[in-house]
């Protein structure tokens, strides 16, 4: 028994050492890799410490957000008070954001067992997630900062050969987060080239002509202003939204997919695809007044818990009562309309607007060309999530 005791008491030891982060790298550039893909930093992809655990933003494990798929999927229930990590196979892990706890569909412990919510989202602690979903876990030092990854069977290369392998991808992003380098390295999904009509986009001064270059080398045009935005999906009268969700998987978009509150139980195959497929799912009230409205989103939140195993809080409506309800309303800044161009559409709207916009479409519109113009002119599509957007 003292044996077994003794045995396991080291085996924590270890397990502390290899998942507490030195003091030291709190000061330096954070780097997080999944599989073979290394993340650019950024609020959705950087790891953070806290009380000697390593912590990742719940995007990490949000295949919409990083082009890596683990299987596993979030969302938010008990009115945002409770993060909801799950698999299609049933296997959950809840973070209770009251109370500070955590609780698994098997009864396994975790620890720590606590969600962190910084940088306006949430943290979950790396090595809890990975113990638990079967991922596995490793902390190096590089020459640039530490770098947490976390892979399953689909990675090719080992440790050792994935540092060298990404080596000038972590210095260039080292050197533009020190300032010495100008622009940070694009997205995987936001192609680097700059389009020969980017300079159609309104900026604040004109582009000078291009025999200028030889003749005032001093002089650079101004940037053509870009401009981020958010996207729903409006899917109503049963439209198939497979199209348009193999549009947005190839250019690498997530969405607010809404369907009709009254409506759910027929579109069940659509909310599970769009789900599946790493989108939020909304409702779109129904009814002749507030009361009424609101009462058909209510059920029809309940509805999608019992579809998806979680709860929604998006809706497609600007209406104060269901604000004060609780839910996410999502008001559209640009509704497209099938006539329109909806590249110039929303980049009218986008280039005047100095916060993000919001876009609707409806699910069957072909919106790849815009979208792809959009991502080539610089434009960043975010992920929305229900604790803001």
């Amino acid at each position: 028994m003292k044996k077994r005791i003794l045995t396991s008491l080291c085996v924590l030891a270890l397990m502390l050492c290899l998942i507490a982060l030195p003091a030291s790298a709190g000061e330096s550039l954070f780097f997080l890799i999944l599989n073979d893909t290394p993340l650019p930093p950024s609020v959705q992809t950087t790891p953070i410490q806290s009380s000697g655990w390593i912590y990742v933003p719940v995007d990490a494990f949000n295949n919409r957000a990083t082009g890596v798929n683990f299987g596993i999927y979030f969302g938010f229930t008990d009115n945002r008070n409770k993060l909801v990590f799950y698999t299609l196979s049933g296997k959950t892990l809840t973070f209770d954001l009251v109370n500070n706890t955590a609780s698994t569909s098997t009864g396994q412990g975790i620890m720590p067992g606590k969600a962190l919510y910084q940088n306006g989202t949430y943290y979950v602690p790396a090595y809890a997630m990975c113990d638990y979903y079967g991922l596995t876990y490793s902390y190096s030092s590089a020459e640039y900062g530490p770098v947490l990854r976390i892979k399953d069977e689909n990675a090719v290369l080992n440790d050792s050969m994935m540092l060298s392998s990404a080596r000038s991808l972590l210095r260039s992003w080292y050197n533009a987060y020190q300032g010495t380098q100008t622009p940070s390295p694009p997205s995987p999904s936001v192609p680097s080239s700059t389009p020969s009509n980017a300079a159609s986009r309104p900026s604040s001064s004109p582009a000078s002509p291009d025999n200028t270059a030889q003749e005032e080398p001093e002089v650079t045009p101004e940037p053509v202003k870009t401009f981020s935005m958010y996207l729903g999906l409006r899917s109503e009268d049963a439209a198939d939204v497979t199209p348009s969700l193999n549009t947005l998987n190839s250019i690498g978009v997530s969405a607010v997919v809404f369907f009709p509150a009254d409506d759910l139980l027929s579109r069940t195959d659509a909310i599970r695809q769009a789900a599946g497929r790493g989108h939020l799912i909304g409702l779109i009230p129904k009814g002749d007044s507030p009361a009424q409205r609101l009462a058909s989103v209510r059920s029809g939140s309940l509805e999608i818990a019992r579809i998806l195993r979680q709860e929604t809080w998006f809706v497609l409506s600007g209406e104060q009562e269901l604000a004060q309800a609780g839910f996410l309303c999502w008001s559209p800044s640009v509704t497209l309309a099938s006539s329109q161009n909806a590249y110039e559409a929303i980049s009218a709207v986008g280039t005047e607007r100095n916060e993000a916009i919001r876009v609707l479409a409806d699910a069957g519109q072909d919106l790849a060309s815009a979208f792809s113009q959009l991502i080539q002119d610089g434009d960043t599509f975010l992920s929305s999530r229900e604790t803001a957007y």
